[in-house]
């Protein structure tokens, strides 16, 4: 297809191609796929900041989410640490008297077996005194 160009840039049929779509200037088609093509690109940018727009607020929200939580479990975390620290002194506490019960079982014991020889050092004694009285 050829075709000539006049002073004013519109494109001129030529005599072997005369259809209605060679009258139309080069500049207003260029012009028009131009515009075409940046509102298509300006359409494309606007949904793709949006996505980003959107996206980003789903990550606040994920952040906000995630802050929440982790302030929950932080003050669990907190409350556990206070719950130990009161177990242990406790567990100070009674270790005096856990050593205290231990010392008194090992008297008992003692006492106990102490018991055990008088009852049997009794008994001799009851039968060396049932001999002489016979």
């Amino acid at each position: 297809m050829s075709s000539a160009h006049d002073t004013k840039g519109t494109v001129r049929p030529d005599s072997r191609n005369n259809t209605a779509s060679n009258s139309i200037p080069a500049s207003d088609s260029v012009d028009a796929a131009a515009r075409r093509a940046f509102g298509s690109t300006t359409q494309y940018l606007q949904a793709e900041l949006e996505a980003s727009g959107s996206d980003l607020g789903l990550l606040e929200k994920l952040n906000d989410a995630s802050i929440t939580k982790y302030e929950g479990l932080s003050r669990q975390a907190q409350d556990m640490l206070v719950h130990a620290y009161k177990i242990k002194q406790t567990y100070n506490e009674m270790t005096l008297q856990i050593a205290q019960v231990d010392s008194l079982v090992e008297s008992v014991d003692t006492l106990e077996h102490v018991a055990q020889e008088l009852d049997r050092y009794s008994l001799q004694l009851e039968a060396k005194f049932q001999k002489l009285l016979k």
